[in-house]
């Protein structure tokens, strides 16, 4: 895993909300001293296992430093009731299975009572092989930092700290979201046309910086040459098992789409 250089901690919305969580703890000093020691490159060595991070931290004596940070883990049922609240925004699953942290996905765990980030120095347990008592001593400190950087450069980190892999997630997600439904029984029913020209535009007005030529845009809407260009050109989902039932089921959604489009279109 990465190490602490030079560059700065925190640069994501999710990263900064840990550092922010650590900071909330009254730990200003002990963290400042810890984040020299990472932008020096003082922390050697890091593994990030669900519940529980392990690293080697070079101090001041020959031999680095031995740090073991406790995060709590999740129960099972804690997980099912997340997952479900997360798999009711689909921009959530979306965004999840491009790699990207959706905004605002701690809400779905603070609003099932499972917060993403620790909430108190109580739900954090380390240990450092220096002979610094203080909690954290700068060792610990650095490796909480370091442990930022990674989630800069990986989001889903923080769902493995919190007990959870990346695989077992997305596979959890798609069953929430009826991801086990055979193409056979997809149909058009399954795409949402609920939403008019006026209901879009009165959505709209919530936007800032809109003003009336964006509202009065003309649109027209001309079939592609190729059919279903950008499944083809993306490829199978890993989340699916057979191309062709990717294809078919992605070509369904299209179909419905360009008609809800063209329906749209012919009210206005």
């Amino acid at each position: 895993m990465g190490r602490g250089k030079k560059d700065e901690f925190g640069s994501s919305w999710w990263a900064q909300k840990w550092n922010d969580a650590l900071a909330s703890y009254g730990w200003s000093n002990r963290l400042q001293r810890g984040r020299s020691y990472a932008r020096t490159g003082h922390v050697l060595e890091v593994n990030l296992k669900p519940g529980l991070v392990t690293a080697k931290v070079q101090g001041s004596r020959p031999r680095p430093y031995n740090v073991k940070i406790q995060i709590d883990k999740l129960t099972p049922s804690e997980w099912e009731n997340v997952i479900g609240r997360m798999s009711k925004k689909a921009i959530f699953s979306a965004k999840l299975l491009t790699g990207e942290m959706p905004e605002n996905i701690d809400e779905a765990f603070a609003s099932a009572g499972t917060p993403l980030f620790p909430t108190s120095s109580e739900s954090i347990n380390t240990r450092c092989s220096c002979p610094d008592y203080a909690n954290p001593c700068k060792h610990i400190a650095a490796v909480y930092y370091v442990i930022g950087q990674e989630f800069d450069r990986d989001p889903f980190m923080i769902f493995r700290l919190r007990g959870m892999e990346k695989d077992e997630l997305m596979e959890a997600l798609r069953k929430a979201r009826g991801g086990d439904v055979g193409v056979e029984d997809a149909n058009e029913d399954n795409i949402d046309d609920s939403i008019g020209i006026e209901e879009l535009q009165e959505e709209m007005q919530g936007f800032k910086g809109l003003d009336d030529a964006v509202f009065n845009m003309a649109f027209s809407f001309t079939p592609p040459k190729v059919p279903y260009s950008v499944v083809k050109r993306l490829g199978t989902l890993p989340l699916f098992k057979e191309k062709e039932d990717f294809e078919r089921l992605m070509a369904l959604y299209y179909d419905g789409a360009a008609q809800r489009v063209g329906k749209l279109l012919d009210e206005r």
